[in-house]
């Protein structure tokens, strides 16, 4: 994993950066289903955050940044979602498109089918939502 370094100051460089450029400081960054995810595995976002395994000892991220990235005040990169998705237990896809509290059990349990019974379990899928 990429080494990540993320602080406070995250927030502050970022407004900065849109004043300077003349942009509002109330940027707001696409819906992400995080919040969703850690809900559904039954976390706080102070136990999320301890849960999290950067790539270093003195990386990591903030409780409050986390409820940043999910109201989508604050940026995320591809170390933070890969974090986030390894102890969501979840993938990276799914943190950015699937509500898991519409298809987070139908996810888990295809992840659990072994690749003998994924066709098999396809198939049925798709006789029971007639597509197929």
């Amino acid at each position: 994993m990429q080494e990540l370094s993320v602080t406070s100051t995250v927030t502050t460089r970022y407004m900065a950066r849109d004043m300077i450029l003349g942009m509002s400081t109330e940027r707001t960054y696409g819906k992400t289903f995080i919040r969703e995810w850690r809900v559904y595995r039954g976390l706080s976002l102070r136990r999320l955050a301890d849960r999290l395994e950067m790539s270093g000892p003195n990386d990591s991220i903030s409780h409050a940044s986390l409820g940043r990235i999910e109201t989508g005040d604050q940026p995320y990169s591809q170390p933070i979602l890969e974090a986030l998705a390894s102890a969501l237990n979840c993938s990276v896809t799914d943190l950015l498109s699937v509500d898991p509290t519409k298809e987070g059990e139908v996810v888990d349990l295809m992840r659990m089918i072994n690749d003998k019974n994924r066709d098999q379990a396809i198939r049925v899928l798709r006789a029971l939502t007639g597509t197929d």
